[in-house]
């Protein structure tokens, strides 16, 4: 169970104990309850079970809905011409950097390599014997500066075959997997249509969304952490935060990135993110311990010097196996653990003092 839902739940468990005891008190008492004060020497005092708890520092977190994400996803595409002769990898296969996906045809480009290479000697040739003869005097500098031209443009022009040659073969731009083969042998290619998709899954990506009103508590270089769907807790370091809002929801991508070397993690995973932004002095209590005032706000009712009952408002932050922790409180207080919903604030009580465990 999610923490949201958790804490989902214990809200709307103390709403119902809240709506229960105000039944009960109507039906027996006949005093105005508007206000929670009541005098005490017309009341019985009640007895109810409390414990002395100490507040500790306690990580505070952000908490993002997010979902896994590969760290890089590419189409890769043809730079040429062709039909599609050999596919070299299947789907699913990991693939390393550089690695032939797809070849295509090779139509006239060998026989059009192979007339470039026999230009660029002729006109190597002819720039040679240029230079015999102005050194002799027999030609003019001008007409052998035209014989470097044309050799120069002939070696561009067995550099350009060789990469139009070089194009037919369709490599991997990074190590990873052909996760989706786009292509089939015999199939047309033109210059820039996918022969299949490399995806690369390390470091694996948990993305996103902030709110305005918590982006200005998150910065990169954070060491975060995150929950998946699944049950795994993965550490990572938060990577990148967006500058820009969505401008739909108004709210920020973040990335956190955790290692993924053995690929277990896959991409689409729904996930919870926890990144942590100060320190705050936080009560470790047990969730019954919360209830709702006569104006519905979450909190604790405790117990004063005076033995009278009192009652704060609390912020939920996080959760400690069947535990949760919160914030709002003074650093020493006896917390009500059993019959706070049968006391009003301003109450006198006698208490029982649990056991410390």
């Amino acid at each position: 169970m999610n923490k949201t839902t958790k804490t989902a739940i214990i809200v709307l468990s103390a709403l119902l104990l809240w709506m229960l005891s105000g039944f009960f008190q109507n039906s027996t008492n006949s005093v105005n309850n508007s206000s929670l004060k009541i005098n005490n020497d017309d009341d019985k005092i009640v007895k109810v079970k409390a414990k002395k708890i100490k507040s500790e520092l306690k990580q505070s977190n952000v908490l993002i809905q997010g979902r896994t994400e590969s760290n890089r996803n590419v189409m890769v595409a043809s730079e040429t011409n062709g039909i599609v002769k050999e596919i070299f990898v299947k789907k699913g296969e990991f693939v390393k950097k550089d690695q032939i996906l797809c070849k295509l045809s090779t139509d006239s480009r060998g026989a059009k390599l192979d007339e470039a290479k026999a230009l660029m000697l002729q006109k190597k040739l002819e720039w040679d014997a240029s230079k015999v003869l102005v050194e002799k005097g027999y030609r003019s500098q001008t007409k052998a500066a035209g014989s470097k031209a044309a050799y120069d443009a002939s070696k561009a022009l067995v550099i350009q075959m060789e990469e139009e040659l070089e194009n037919i073969n369709i490599r991997s731009p990074f190590d990873g997997f052909f996760n989706n083969n786009l292509a089939e042998i015999g199939d047309f290619l033109s210059i820039g249509m996918p022969c299949g998709q490399v995806v690369d899954y390390n470091p694996i990506l948990v993305i996103g969304q902030v709110s305005e009103q918590e982006i200005k508590k998150i910065k990169p270089g954070i060491q975060g952490y995150a929950v998946l769907s699944t049950g795994e807790k993965l550490d990572g370091m938060l990577s990148y935060v967006s500058k820009t809002a969505d401008s739909r929801t108004r709210t920020f991508r973040i990335e956190l990135e955790i290692n993924n070397s053995n690929f277990e993690i896959k991409d689409g995973i729904t996930a919870e993110l926890f990144i942590p932004t100060k320190k705050v002095k936080a009560h470790l209590i047990p969730p019954s311990s919360l209830t709702l005032d006569s104006e519905g706000k979450i909190g604790v009712r405790h117990i004063n010097s005076n033995n009278e009952v009192v009652f704060s408002d609390v912020e939920i932050i996080g959760d400690e196996k069947e535990l949760i922790w919160i914030t709002g409180l003074a650093e020493n207080i006896t917390l009500i653990t059993i019959g706070q919903e049968f006391v009003l604030e301003g109450q006198k009580v006698n208490f029982t003092l649990e056991a410390i465990n």
